[in-house]
């Protein structure tokens, strides 16, 4: 699909078209919609950790960086950031034509001296090294979910499909006046809801779509006093001390905050807001459907010792924590030796215990980590 994703880009905004996956429903009619999301993340963000000069610089030129590049300072398509992301995986391969890549790792197993080795569906060691970074990213437990709040795991969905654009059977049971819960209060949950309704237009059913969280938080991009919406309740804010931007790794920018504040603001009909703690008893179980979008777990890939047994990690709110440096910790706390975490499930806390989830973080400061922590032991 890469391979043809540059002429669909050099028509998204020209002709105000949204490219769409190819496991992305079209509308009726064939008129390709904006079904798909925005960043909450400013274009830029993606850009910033490639340097103009370095070994990856050619992902720099293809159309997806142009476009990214042209709308620095605006939210974007997450097809557009996708497309980067995929002409950069390109380049980096490109670099490194005899690794191994796309090779599908079953599990990890630590050796008797401190090296990990990959391994196989069929137990075939295929790469052995000093060090091994984890970046396997998160995954949504509908199961849990539905366990907790008793609720039959047929009538859950994950945020991920209707984010993807698979929204057909959502919106047929909303037109036929079945009712539809969001649990949680993410960018995933409101981007999810923005999607339904602008699916549904005018057939959207008055008070069809509701919202159950814990709380909200608006992203801001300076301190709150100089740009707090009048129909936001008080929220906490947090400062981010490396960028001055309020609530950075929680707050909601872009389509999912328009929508926050407008159903804030009783513009919104369509749609209901809840906190959990004052919502009315039974809202989730009394739901035709419920939407996850209360955050992911980590896919974690088998890890075992150098005698096979199972080594145990340290994990907090579904995630799989790392220290400071990046460096994965066991279940007892300390580090397991030689072992990396990075990206959605591995993600470290800021100074709030904010798990710090963006790509620029990814690619720049937590790489940054693992890349002089390898170099300081191996060097050039």
């Amino acid at each position: 699909m890469a391979a043809d994703r540059g002429g669909v880009l050099d028509r998204l905004f020209g002709e105000g078209l949204v490219f769409l996956d190819r496991h992305t429903e079209g509308p009726p009619g064939g008129r390709r919609l904006p079904y798909l999301i925005e960043s909450n993340s400013v274009a830029s963000d993606f850009l910033g950790a490639v340097d103009p000069a370095g070994a990856f610089a050619e992902a720099l030129a293809r159309p997806a960086a142009r476009l990214l590049s042209d709308r620095a300072d605006r939210h974007v398509l997450l097809t557009v950031a996708g497309a980067f992301l995929d002409d950069l995986a390109q380049v980096v391969a490109a670099t490194a034509p005899d690794a191994p890549v796309r090779a599908d790792v079953a599990s990890l197993r630590r050796g008797a001296d401190g090296t990990w080795t990959s391994v196989i569906a069929d137990g075939t060691p295929l790469v052995t090294s000093r060090f091994a970074v984890l970046a396997t990213g998160g995954q949504e437990d509908t199961a849990l979910t539905a366990r907790r709040h008793g609720i039959p795991p047929s009538r859950v969905l994950p945020s991920g499909e209707l984010l993807a654009g698979r929204l057909t059977y959502v919106v047929r049971r909303l037109r036929a006046g079945d009712q539809v819960a969001i649990l949680g209060g993410s960018h995933s949950a409101f981007a999810a809801a923005a999607l339904l309704l602008d699916r549904l237009g005018d057939q959207a059913p008055r008070h069809g779509i509701h919202i159950v969280h814990r709380t909200l938080v608006l992203g801001h991009p300076r301190p709150w006093g100089m740009d707090r919406p009048a129909a936001a309740p008080a929220m906490a804010w947090e400062v981010c001390q490396e960028t001055g931007v309020v609530n950075r790794f929680q707050g909601l920018r872009g389509v999912a905050r328009e929508l926050c504040l407008k159903a804030l603001s009783g513009s919104e009909d369509r749609l209901v807001l809840h906190d959990v703690t004052h919502a009315p008893p039974g809202i989730l179980s009394r739901a035709d459907l419920v939407v996850h979008a209360t955050g992911y777990r980590t896919r974690q890939v088998p890890l075992y010792d150098v005698d096979g047994r199972p080594v145990a990690l340290s994990r907090s709110g579904g995630a799989v924590d790392v220290d400071d440096e990046c460096r994965v910790t066991g279940a007892d706390g300390a580090v397991v030796p030689g072992l990396f975490g990075l990206g959605l499930g591995y993600a470290r806390q800021d100074p709030y215990g904010r798990r710090r989830v963006g790509v620029n973080v990814f690619h720049g400061t937590d790489a940054d980590h693992v890349v002089r922590a390898v170099s300081s032991v191996c060097p050039a």
